[in-house]
């Protein structure tokens, strides 16, 4: 039996269990009943060790996100219950986020929206400038980073990334290892962060790493809020060495009222939205039905977390 922690329509339910072949039971974070007869369960990716107590026969859990950083590892490691996720689906929408974002940027759409509120014709006000021959460093080059890669080569910027291994990828110049990270950066007009939450990547992004920035760059974040130390960016946007940023997430969400982010004329804030899309479980389960497929087949199960690395 699968347990499922996202509402559905009696339409939706009779649907996934007639393309899972199995029965769907609903539950939610307060759940207090015990569940022995499901070994797999599609979560959010913030449970738990309590919550999985509910489960004692679990073998298998699907996140809604690719992001699994909130999850009890050992727990899971305990009692050997495989953790995958819905890694990939993201690479096309995230990565086109990411370059809303950056043109936002470099066309001051901004200003234009601001202008359009004032009925004000603001033309020649201010500075504008184009992607074309830019540098773009990619932080984290998995799937969603090879998708921007890919698009930002196709708008003429030149292209490098940063991974855990360094391995070469198609639509980068070079990779750099994340111990080069500072090296990789130095000379970038556009760093955009994508990195997994792991203890390694927690503020990855600390003051050292912003004074290694080339003066008057671009920084975007579409990872962890947690990957960033929010008093050193705060500083390196009001001092003059970033010139802009697009933050997507925070180390304490939402963002709270009093923010000094908000009011800052060089910040541009979506609300952790990079990620979302309005046919989201749809896709995702779409991803569910294979690593499915692999659990009951006994295969090498597609999107598995490594326990021990974190993502």
């Amino acid at each position: 039996m699968i347990g499922l922690m996202h509402k559905l329509t009696p339409e939706q339910k009779a649907d996934y269990e007639t393309r899972f072949s199995q029965k769907i039971i609903v539950v939610d974070q307060e759940v207090v009943d015990d569940f022995p007869e499901v070994d797999c369960l599609i979560s959010t990716p913030n449970i738990s060790v309590d919550f999985l107590k509910h489960f004692p026969n679990l073998k298998l859990i699907f996140t809604l996100s690719s992001g699994v950083n909130k999850m009890p590892f050992d727990y899971l490691k305990e009692h050997n219950i495989i953790l995958t996720n819905s890694r990939g689906m993201h690479a096309e929408f995230m990565s086109e986020h990411a370059l809303a974002v950056i043109l936002s940027y470099t066309r001051d759409l901004r200003h234009a929206y601001r202008s359009q509120l004032a009925h004000h014709w603001s033309q020649g006000e201010v500075s504008l400038g184009t992607v074309y021959g830019s540098r773009l460093c990619i932080v984290g080059a998995g799937t969603i980073g090879q998708a921007l890669a890919s698009k930002s080569l196709a708008l003429g910027m030149s292209v490098t990334g940063v991974s855990r291994t360094g391995q070469p990828q198609k639509n980068f110049e070079h990779m750099y290892v994340t111990s080069d990270l500072h090296q990789a950066i130095s000379q970038a007009d556009i760093v955009v962060l994508l990195t997994p939450l792991t203890p390694e990547t927690f503020h990855l992004f600390d003051r050292q790493t912003f004074a290694a920035m080339k003066k008057g760059s671009c920084f975007i974040n579409i990872s962890r809020g947690e990957t960033v130390d929010e008093s050193a960016l705060l500083e390196n946007l009001t001092n003059g060495k970033l010139s802009f940023a697009g933050l997507d997430v925070f180390e304490k969400e939402p963002l709270s009222a009093d923010s000094p982010f908000w009011d800052l004329p060089n910040v541009l804030i979506t609300p952790h939205s990079a990620g979302d899309i309005d046919d989201y479980l749809s896709r995702a389960m779409t991803i569910f039905a294979g690593v499915l497929s692999d659990f009951l087949q006994d295969k090498a199960i597609r999107n598995r977390v490594d326990l021990e690395l974190g993502y």
